[in-house]
């Protein structure tokens, strides 16, 4: 019997040895490396490009899950299809789209009829906790 160590049988794609910082990588093409997009990933682009461009529906959403369950690297995701056309993180985020979806889909086609070529404005936002003690030093 050989003495081999695990990482001789398996190996993990670098995208998946860390999780997705919005603020580290919001224009980081290897953070959407290997993106993938689920049935519940796909629904939520679905509902959230539907709003898009509209006078009825929401207009702000919340992701909730259990921790690494992929909030923040479908929200990298979103935000990526968000950049202007000619944008490297766009194009990245549409071949990812196009190859899971392909062209003729009505997701694919949603993307491109609801995000016009020059994107969208990309921010992002993150929190951290802290304790109720330090609201008080702020009043």
């Amino acid at each position: 019997m050989t003495n081999k160590k695990l990482s001789h049988y398996f190996s993990l794609q670098r995208r998946y040895s860390r999780s997705i910082n919005l603020e580290r990588d919001l224009d980081s093409v290897e953070a959407l490396e290997g993106y993938v997009l689920t049935k519940r990933a796909i629904d939520s682009l679905s509902r959230i490009l539907n709003s898009f461009n509209s006078d009825e529906g929401n207009r702000a959403w919340t992701l909730t899950s259990v921790y690494g369950t992929g909030k923040s690297a479908f929200a990298h995701y979103l935000i990526s299809l968000c950049a202007k056309s000619q944008n490297k993180m766009h194009i990245k985020a549409l071949s990812i789209a196009e190859s899971k979806l392909g062209k003729n889909s009505d997701i694919y086609q949603l993307i491109q009829d609801k995000i016009n070529s020059v994107g969208l404005m990309r921010a992002v936002a993150t929190g951290q906790r802290e304790p109720i003690s330090h609201i008080s030093e702020l009043y």
